[in-house]
């Protein structure tokens, strides 16, 4: 073996064990630095929210509702929801019918953080009305709604607007301790 074919070995071993000791420390300190960015990070609200609501509208007909539904932060003070309702109506003529209703609504809150104790929020978006023996019927929807005082992971609240008629409700949606 000649002296400068044993020189370029152990040149290779030695760049072996320095890039061996560069990935084991990379290795010890990638976790710890990972760790320490997701403790820095903000909170994060519930990914899902769940509600339930009984509502009132009232149009040509009165129609009271139960409804169940489910939110997502689409922004820091945004919530998108789908809710789903299913009630009765009583026509004017004295008949019942059942109901149902789908709406998927904007909620824009504007104390997303619970920093007061109450909080105004305004909403918008579409919904379909669903009455035994009727085709569907799609409606525009707005909405105004106060989130009441809550130390618990419920808030409630209520609400009005307009969408297949004048809307009034009564609202319990689930929210992280700091946030609405």
């Amino acid at each position: 073996m000649s002296r400068r074919h044993g020189s370029s070995c152990a040149a290779r071993a030695e760049n072996a064990w320095r890039r061996t000791r560069l990935l084991a420390l990379l290795l010890a300190v990638l976790p710890a630095l990972a760790q320490a960015q997701r403790a820095q990070a903000a909170p994060r609200p519930a990914r899902f929210q769940p509600s339930v609501r009984v509502d009132a509208i009232l149009g040509q007909d009165a129609i009271g509702q139960v409804a169940g539904g489910i939110a997502i932060a689409a922004a820091y003070n945004v919530r998108v929801g789908l809710d789903a309702g299913i009630g009765g109506v009583r026509r004017a003529n004295g008949g019942a019918q059942a109901t149902g209703r789908v709406d998927l609504l904007a909620r824009w809150l504007t104390d997303p953080f619970r920093q007061s104790r109450r909080a105004l929020h305004a909403g918008g978006g579409l919904g379909v009305l669903f009455e035994q023996g009727s085709a569907p019927r799609p409606v525009a929807i707005v909405t105004l709604g106060l989130d009441g005082a809550s130390d618990g992971p419920w808030v409630p609240g209520v609400e009005i607007g307009l969408g297949g008629g004048f809307r009034a409700g009564v609202t319990l949606r689930r929210a992280s301790a700091r946030r609405r």
